[in-house]
């Protein structure tokens, strides 16, 4: 397991195992936490539920092995009912239907629709209630509560789910004797203490600022809008490029594009799945972006773009994102390393930020040469080139200017 260095200390989630019958691991039940460790306190089930998505794919965590493993995640009525519903790859999860949903024509026909695109869905602490017949066709997963639902007393039924071909998981196994009752009645799956408890995910949240992200949702909600007006959009604000590049590398967004421009980045994702990471996004956004550091870094990512410009070359929006993700470190307070290995960058792009090399690494050079009023750096430049540099910087300030009005 890659070991993160200890600033990755926030807090994201917590993850209980769910095992075999052998005890081996089947998957995880991701959990929300917010600044208690050890409790959920819920207040808002939206966003408590966008904030596990926003941590699991764009945060940066020691998840990266689990995720190879099914994970459980709960699904408010509001988030199934929507557009902005999981925009991640359906083979990673299964949905939790919890055991208050008002079950309406209209939810089963939402539920109906994802399991046809490919979700899988758990209903989350079944006591037989006839109610919920209606979505046991469309349900691969039963977890009843061992607990409040005595397995004992319900074995004709149990066997009668069994018939239907569904699995059953036994939650709230707190002892061996439990355990041993459930296998015996003829459940699958287990989960509880006396397996293991839940175990706390620590890592670096990766929170968008909330009026970037607002804008975003705002154009996405326009059905006409090109891809050139998001990717505008989105290159404003260094958080949300990271977010989307975050996306392409996660391993249960099923996408694993490497990427040479944000343009690029937002084709792959596409904007009915950007809609979506949209929402999640909004919901889960901070609100105090770091103005003087997002204003330093669209100043290098406008003046690499236009020394590429100046000599013809076609790298222009290459040249952009390395100057834009160059000061990504110190938007999260994290190692360079540790942030850019994180994302679906090209590796030319990877080598210029972090070694300035190449014709990418050059441009950035020049351009934090400017910035530093480093006269040695810049006093090797023939004097055409030196002028060019110094418009192009001074042309980046003005547009960034102007950028930043746009978006205050």
């Amino acid at each position: 397991m890659i070991e993160f260095p200890t600033v990755l200390d926030d807090l994201m989630m917590a993850q209980q195992p769910i095992l075999n019958s052998k005890k081996d691991i089947f998957g995880y039940e991701l959990l929300f936490r917010g600044k208690d460790a050890f409790n959920a306190n819920v207040i808002d089930n939206d966003a408590a539920t966008s904030q596990v998505l926003v941590n699991l794919c764009i945060g940066i965590t020691k998840l990266e092995t689990q995720l190879r493993k099914p994970f459980f995640i709960n699904m408010t009525t509001k988030l199934m009912l929507s557009d902005a519903f999981i925009p991640i790859n359906p083979d990673t999860v299964y949905i939790e239907i919890l055991e208050d949903q008002e079950i309406t024509p209209e939810f089963i026909e939402a539920v109906q629709k994802w399991q046809l695109a490919g979700y899988r869905f758990a209903l989350d602490d079944y006591q037989f209630d006839t109610g919920y017949h209606a979505l046991l066709p469309y349900v691969s997963i039963v977890k009843i509560d061992v607990l409040l639902t005595p397995p004992d007393n319900y074995a004709e039924k149990i066997n009668e789910l069994k018939s239907k071909g569904l699995i059953l998981l036994a939650e709230k196994v707190e002892d061996l004797t439990m355990f041993e009752l459930c296998k015996k009645l003829g459940f699958d799956l287990f989960q509880g203490y006396f397996l293991q408890r839940p175990e706390i995910i620590k890592g670096k949240k990766i929170n968008s600022a909330a009026s970037s992200a607002t804008l975003l949702l705002n154009a996405l909600q326009n059905q006409d809008v090109s891809i050139d007006e998001v990717t505008r959009l989105v290159t404003k604000e260094p958080k949300l490029s990271y977010q989307l590049l975050r996306i392409l590398n996660s391993p249960v967004c099923g996408i694993k594009k490497t990427v040479t421009s944000i343009q690029e980045a937002v084709m792959f994702i596409g904007l009915n799945q950007l809609r979506k990471w949209a929402l999640l996004m909004t919901l889960t956004s901070s609100t105090k972006p770091p103005q003087t550091l997002l204003k330093v870094l669209l100043t290098r990512g406008r003046c690499c773009q236009l020394q590429a410009q100046a000599k013809q070359s076609k790298r222009g929006d290459s040249a952009f994102m390395v100057g834009l993700l160059s000061g990504i470190d110190a938007i999260f307070n994290l190692e360079k390393s540790v942030v850019l290995n994180e994302i679906a960058l090209d590796k030319e792009l990877l080598d210029a930020i972090m070694t300035q090399s190449g014709e990418l690494g050059a441009y950035l050079t020049h351009t934090l040469n400017c910035e530093e009023q480093n006269w040695g750096g810049l006093e090797i430049l023939k004097t055409d080139d030196r002028a060019h540099l110094n418009r192009a910087f001074l042309d980046a300030m003005v547009w960034t200017d102007e950028i930043m009005t746009s978006i205050s």
